[in-house]
């Protein structure tokens, strides 16, 4: 029960990271607000899980790319639980294609939802943990933001301003006692990804554990850092990719 108490806020939440990303803080001790762009009754089952577990739960419909919209969810949670201790900043999209084929359109909705709403999420949340003089943030970048990748367009950039934009946090809040730091997955295996990752099999062979990611994977280290067993690290970004960012084969 390594967060006991404690009140989470987790983006992206009816995502598979994010759903796993709610249970696990739930069962280490913590009340978690889910929020995401998908009706709250797409993580109906998720709030019914959490709940017999004994803890709350609630689940927030929202746009994260909006300022107005940001508000009134932190409203809403403050007004639930009293208080923010942990934001997990876990919802991101990943649309690729080449820099010359990229239109401006798909750029913007890349860096808004990937990085603008980090920053909207993040100063919103801090907010009310300036006020507590505590908190963290942890957020999910990419493995994709420490070694370019051909054909993501907007991705690896996007996710390199998250990583830029943490290190900034922490610089800024530590005088607040409030930490930021974040986790750079590799590919996951996700519902979503099962199929391509069964079709790049042989390229998955050139990572150094020869595997990608499982969902626990990235939890694990989100986990990590949402405990105090991290408490003397800030603007640190974990990669958890199996070794990919340190080969040449990813740039191919």
């Amino acid at each position: 029960m390594r967060l006991e108490g404690v009140v989470a806020v987790v983006t992206g939440g009816a995502g598979a990271l994010g759903r796993a990303t709610n249970l696990a803080l739930v069962r280490e001790g913590a009340n978690v607000a889910s929020i995401d762009l998908e009706s709250p009754l797409v993580q109906e089952d998720t709030l019914n899980e959490i709940r017999k577990l004994g803890r709350q739960a609630i689940a927030l419909q929202g746009d994260i790319t909006d300022k107005a919209s940001v508000e009134r969810m932190i409203t809403e949670i403050l007004a639930t639980f009293g208080k923010i201790d942990l934001l997990v900043n876990g919802a991101g999209i990943n649309v690729g294609a080449p820099l010359e084929q990229l239109s401006v359109e798909l750029w913007d909705k890349v860096m808004n939802v990937n990085l603008k709403s980090v920053f909207l999420c993040s100063t919103g949340c801090a907010q009310a943990m300036i006020k507590q003089k505590k908190g963290n943030i942890i957020t999910i970048a990419a493995a994709s933001a420490h070694r370019v990748s051909v054909g993501t367009g907007a991705f690896g950039p996007s996710k390199a301003g998250v990583v830029s934009l943490t290190k900034q946090m922490a610089l800024e809040w530590a005088r607040y006692n409030i930490r930021a730091n974040g986790v750079s997955p590799g590919p996951i295996r996700t519902p979503k990804t099962a199929k391509r990752i069964e079709d790049s099999k042989d390229r998955i062979a050139k990572i150094p554990l020869a595997r990608v990611a499982e969902i626990e994977d990235i939890v694990d280290a989100i986990l990590f850092l949402a405990s105090e067993e991290s408490k003397y690290m800030t603007g640190q970004m974990l990669i958890v990719d199996g070794g990919g960012v340190e080969t040449w084969w990813l740039s191919l």
